[in-house]
């Protein structure tokens, strides 16, 4: 553009110039050494100051540039013409980029088409601005654009290592087509390969028939209702492996209109055998593996609720060991230990199956009884009565030998699970007076030392 301009003018030199505070920073020139000069030596800062045509015939005769360092000194600056170059913005504003000027050696004179001529020339340089900026602006936008994709992938990445590490993953469901969309670590919980995102009814087919229907009400309540829900389910991979597994979702809106369900997927397996595991530590006999004290008191009271609510009764059975502390004493409590653990194995007999046997302490344990009549009850209590006797070598040629001694109490509407215990407790000790190893079921005369001894 500035030979363009010095050929245009037949000039002896050209440039095309952009200024800051200090410096005329010439960008492109002809004829001229150097790149820049003071701002305060320079023509083109007044065409930029007044964003108008600058034209100087004779530097000599003009009182604003005849002792001018240019004039007076090398270049010996005669005459000059400048404009501004203006860039017009896509948005409407305007940029003053600079001006485009032709300098010469010797005085000249100047028409209105000259000024008009340089001006298309001056337009001509702003388009070519204009586009460098924009080329600029694409440059940092392409580049911005390779940055945030590489910031993408490091993110996906990062999320896909934490899903990984935590065993969740992400679905969403288009509720326009059902199509279902996975995370990778969704398709790692259903042990399937990635990409082959079964359609909704197959996937849902994975959770048992009681789950399945848990999780499809939730999902219908979130589309219905716009309901969030958090469940929890058990599930069986496309393996066969057995799995507890948590999901979450919420209804995605766009312009106020459901479009999508979208949420989490977890494999809670380990926290729930954890916790399952827990559980019945907190309500087992380490020892023996039956209920412990805690677990029996809390199966008492749900099922002395149970009874009143549906007018049934149930039978509670205190059993305390006759002749183990002999065991103790003379073998030492491992064979002591063993004598427990064998009296927990007939209370785990199948005839016992399905009602709470519970080591209550030491040698003591208790069995609530549902279901069973008088009759039924007496034969129960027969059977177990033989059950519990054993005999222990010594390894002398003599036998220690343990039995049990039963209190049976049966519950009444009015009765509380510290009055059972009660009676059973007293039916047991009027037993153990009476003869060790038997059965007595405790009755109102008891108390006057009459009862009912089986």
């Amino acid at each position: 553009m500035t030979e363009l301009v010095k050929q245009k003018f037949a000039s002896d030199m050209s440039a095309f110039s952009m200024l800051d505070r200090e410096w005329q920073w010439l960008t492109a020139r002809c004829g001229i050494d150097g790149d820049r000069l003071p701002r305060e030596h320079s023509f083109c800062g007044r065409v930029v100051d007044t964003n108008e045509a600058v034209v100087v015939p004779d530097t000599r005769l003009d009182p604003a540039y005849c002792d001018h360092p240019l004039v007076i000194g090398a270049p010996h600056v005669a005459a000059y013409i400048g404009v501004p170059v203006i860039v017009h913005g896509e948005d409407g504003t305007d940029i003053l980029a600079g001006s485009l000027c032709a300098v010469f050696y010797k005085p000249r004179s100047f028409s209105e088409a000259d000024i008009i001529e340089l001006g298309k020339l001056a337009a001509i340089a702003a388009a070519l601005v204009g586009s460098r900026l924009t080329a600029m602006e694409l440059a940092n936008l392409a580049l911005e654009h390779q940055n945030d994709l590489h910031r993408l992938g490091r993110l996906h990445r990062q999320l896909g290592q934490a899903e990984r590490i935590a065993g969740i993953g992400s679905w969403r469901l288009d509720l326009a087509d059902n199509h279902v969309h996975w995370s990778e670590q969704v398709y790692a919980i259903y042990d399937l390969p990635v990409a082959q995102t079964p359609p909704l009814e197959e996937a849902m087919s994975f959770y048992p028939d009681r789950s399945r229907v848990i999780l499809a009400d939730a999902i219908a309540l979130a589309i219905e209702q716009g309901r969030a829900f958090d469940e929890e389910a058990d599930f069986i991979s496309a393996t066969g492996k057995l799995k507890r597994v948590r999901c979450m979702g919420e209804l995605e809106l766009h312009d106020g209109k459901p479009v999508a369900i979208i949420g989490v997927f977890q494999d809670i397996t380990a926290r729930y055998e954890m916790e399952q595991a827990l559980r019945r530590s907190a309500t087992t006999d380490e020892l023996t593996g039956l209920t412990n004290r805690a677990g029996f008191n809390r199966a008492l009271s749900q099922t002395i609720m149970g009874a009143r609510r549906d007018a049934q009764t149930f039978a509670l059975l205190l059993i305390d060991l006759d002749g183990f502390k002999a065991v103790n004493d003379r073998l030492g409590h491992l064979k002591g230990d063993q004598v427990l653990q064998t009296i927990a194995m007939v209370l785990k007999s199948p005839y016992l199956a399905g009602q709470v046997c519970a080591r209550l302490g030491g040698d003591e344990f208790a069995i609530i009884v549902q279901g069973k009549d008088e009759a039924a009850m007496s034969s129960l209590t027969e059977t177990l009565q033989q059950d519990l006797r054993h005999c222990v070598d010594v390894a002398d040629g003599t036998w220690l030998t343990v039995s049990g001694t039963i209190g049976v109490s049966w519950f009444e509407p009015l009765l509380t699970g510290r009055d059972m215990l009660r009676r059973a407790d007293t039916a047991l000790y009027h037993g153990k007076r009476k003869q060790r190893g038997t059965v007595t079921t405790y009755c109102a005369a008891i108390e006057h030392g009459i009862c009912y001894e089986q």
